[in-house]
């Protein structure tokens, strides 16, 4: 077995939003692995392992950062609370 091409071809940094092709989640890479397996973490905290993978497109983009933006309203840091 080897990774998926787009694993192969697509420059994975931590933190990259990316769409897993097989289930469609969408989520930051947080891990990566090396015999291709990347660890994905969508805003709600769940995480999974994927190899099949592609760039955030802009619209997707904005749909992970509305995530972000709804958890933090609900679930405010620490830091934020006075």
């Amino acid at each position: 077995m080897r990774p998926a091409a787009g694993a192969e071809t697509l420059d994975i940094t931590l933190g990259a939003v990316v769409v897993d092709t097989v289930t469609g989640g969408m989520g930051r890479v947080r891990t990566v692995a090396p015999r291709g397996m990347i660890g994905v973490e969508h805003p709600n905290g769940h995480t999974w392992k994927t190899c099949a993978i592609r760039a955030a497109n802009s619209v997707e983009r904005l749909n992970l950062l509305a995530a972000d933006a709804a958890r933090a309203s609900r679930f405010p840091q620490e830091d934020d609370v006075g």
